[in-house]
């Protein structure tokens, strides 16, 4: 009886194991056949259109990236349930036949969740992050801020405690859908994690700058891998009246940022 009590704990850790251990590691060497059309052979062109910057778009034709993405496809688990989260990209594969193939794509979600962010009409795959590296970071030379979400939405969440405590009185709602020059990076699985901290600062995300008596508006102004410089306008509904604030971060180990209703020299 003392032994089968000294197994015990042994028995539920290696159950533990292969109840979750098992899945991931199912995940990481899972291969499939539905992608076996997407070859060089087969495929002329593929074009990536971003659904949030219509000007944002690729058009994919090398070998060598159409390679890297079938295995990552051939790698995705067909799942039932596609993903919550609006997709982020559209992939376009045209053949030498004219026929073309259709997917929707949601960014860096697969480790995050079981749901599927590879879809069409024909089926959902659970796509992990490969992809992203092998499309997005290997391929194109986007100068983007480094360590993206602290750099941008950081920012912006240090204006919102500067406006709160600027009007306190006053519920902030921050709109940044229409940031024009930073919609191609925004990542749905980043908006959501960026809403959930604007929740728990007492801000609220919108869409409209009228849904709410004060809302806070985000346009950038400029950017490169270590800076980033926005404007800030605050809209008060009740009494028609505006206000500026100015964002300035700099990358020194970590985002450096800075809000401030004066401008700053040489912005």
């Amino acid at each position: 009886m003392k032994r089968w009590k000294g197994l015990l704990p042994l028995f539920l850790a290696a159950v533990m194991f292969f109840s979750t251990g098992c899945q991931s590691l199912l995940k990481l060497t899972y291969q499939n056949d539905d992608f076996e059309w997407l070859d060089a052979q087969s495929v002329a062109k593929l074009v990536i259109q971003s659904t949030r910057d219509k000007g944002f778009r690729f058009v994919v034709t090398d070998d060598l990236t159409m390679v890297e993405l079938k295995e990552s496809l051939a790698s995705a688990m067909p799942v039932e349930e596609k993903s919550t989260l609006e997709p982020d990209y559209i992939f376009e594969f045209s053949t030498y036949a004219n026929e073309v193939s259709r997917f929707f794509y949601v960014a860096g979600s697969g480790p995050k969740e079981n749901a599927g962010n590879f879809y069409s009409d024909e089926g959902t795959w659970l796509v992990l992050s490969r992809i992203d590296s092998t499309i997005f970071n290997n391929l194109y030379s986007l100068r983007k801020p480094r360590d993206f979400f602290n750099g941008y939405y950081g920012s912006i969440l240090e204006a919102v405690k500067l406006v709160q405590d600027d009007y306190k009185t006053k519920d902030v709602g921050v709109m940044i859908n229409e940031d024009k020059e930073m919609l191609k990076f925004q990542m749905s699985y980043e908006i959501l994690d960026f809403n959930v901290a604007l929740n728990e600062l007492g801000a609220t995300p919108v869409h409209d700058e009228t849904e709410m008596d004060l809302v806070m508006t985000v346009r950038t102004r400029g950017f490169t891998t270590d800076s980033y410089t926005a404007f800030v306008e605050i809209r008060d509904n009740r009494t028609r009246k505006t206000e500026t604030y100015y964002i300035s971060s700099d990358y020194e180990e970590s985002w450096q940022i800075e809000v401030s209703k004066d401008r700053p020299e040489g912005f």
